[in-house]
């Protein structure tokens, strides 16, 4: 009899054990890469757009001042290179037309942006009155790893200090992901250095697939997200995590296991 209880005991530890699922680590990497990469589209939108918004758009309402000229903008994107991108001289930017083209070296820019190596090349573009920008990249390097930047902004009339973007990407780290899409809404207050995310994308990696939507993500000059939250949608379920201004973010799967992560901030 005891030898039979051992045997049922065992019998339901086994089934229990085998009831634990067993997630894919790309559907955590997700949830927390991705707010990562909609903060590095969130800081070149800022870079680009925050210097010449006010040159674009008439300062007050909705009302255009001027005809604008994409290549009197890109000749103002050189010239404040200097000022958006740290340490001084790190970053070189020529102006041709309406075209910069900028050499990174080791620089650092406003939100999120640190070790930035290699060669963008950004086009301003006048679409029906509203600013508009492309932006792509070549041997590109963010913080360590190879980034393929590859995104599309366009400006919105300004709301007082309110400054917002729509931006389209196809931006992610080769190490991370094999692709990504995403469009973003991101608002900041002129000069600030502080911007407010949300976006929706989607991404694969090897046969996985998964959508991420981010909500009310919150942070600023270089310190940790104060706000926001991210749902990843996979076919395992939904994976979330919550930003709260501490340095490590908590990503939970949807039978509650956790994994915790050191955010770089």
């Amino acid at each position: 009899m005891k030898q039979m209880k051992a045997a049922l005991l065992f019998l339901s530890l086994g089934a229990g054990m085998g009831c634990t699922s067993t997630y894919d680590p790309y559907y955590y990497d997700n949830a927390y890469y991705d707010p990562y990469y909609g903060a590095y589209d969130a800081a070149w939108s800022y870079a680009w757009v925050d210097p010449v918004y006010s040159y674009w758009y008439y300062a007050i309402g909705k009302v255009q001042a001027m005809q604008v000229d994409p290549a009197t903008a890109a000749t103002q994107l050189a010239a404040n290179a200097s000022t958006a991108f740290t340490p001084s001289g790190c970053a070189t930017a020529t102006a041709t037309g309406a075209t910069v083209n900028y050499t990174f070296n080791n620089c650092q820019a406003a939100i999120s942006l640190t070790q930035i190596s290699g060669d963008v090349e950004v086009v301003l573009a006048d679409n029906q009155g509203q600013l508009a920008a492309t932006a792509n990249s070549t041997d590109l390097t963010i913080n360590g790893e190879p980034y393929n930047l590859s995104l599309q902004i366009a400006g919105s009339p300004p709301q007082g200090d309110q400054r917002k973007v729509t931006v389209t990407s196809n931006s992610f780290s080769p190490n991370r992901f094999d692709s990504r899409t995403s469009t973003s809404t991101v608002t900041w207050v002129a000069g600030s250095g502080c911007i407010t995310v949300d976006s929706t994308s989607q991404a694969t990696k090897g046969g996985l697939s998964s959508t991420a939507t981010v909500s009310g993500y919150q942070r600023c000059d270089h310190q940790c997200p104060t706000a926001g939250m991210v749902q990843v949608e996979t076919s395992e379920g939904t994976f979330t995590a919550t930003f709260d201004g501490s340095n490590t973010v908590k990503v939970v799967a949807p039978n509650d296991d956790v994994k915790s992560y050191d955010l770089d901030c």
